[in-house]
């Protein structure tokens, strides 16, 4: 399963998400989620979605364009969408 996470460092719906993910998930940081991404354990792989708008966060997660992200959800399946 393929989670995109855009909420905020302490935002509550981390332990929601926490709840569903599973070894092997695939997380995709953008938005207000890139600046969690450091901070956050993977259990899978991880990426960094690239952003017109935004500074991407110093970081040695793969910075991945939207292009990019389709083909993933194409390949793993169900993709989750956390804001």
């Amino acid at each position: 399963m393929i989670h995109l996470i855009g909420f905020p460092p302490h935002s509550p719906q981390r332990q929601t998400f926490e709840t569903l993910y599973r070894d092997g998930d695939i997380c995709v940081f953008s938005d207000a989620g890139l600046l969690c991404a450091s901070g956050f354990a993977l259990k899978g792989e991880g990426y960094l979605l690239q952003h017109s708008a935004l500074a991407l966060p110093d970081n040695t997660l793969p910075v991945i364009d939207h292009a990019r992200l389709l083909e993933l959800v194409a390949e793993h399946g169900p993709c989750t969408s956390w804001y």
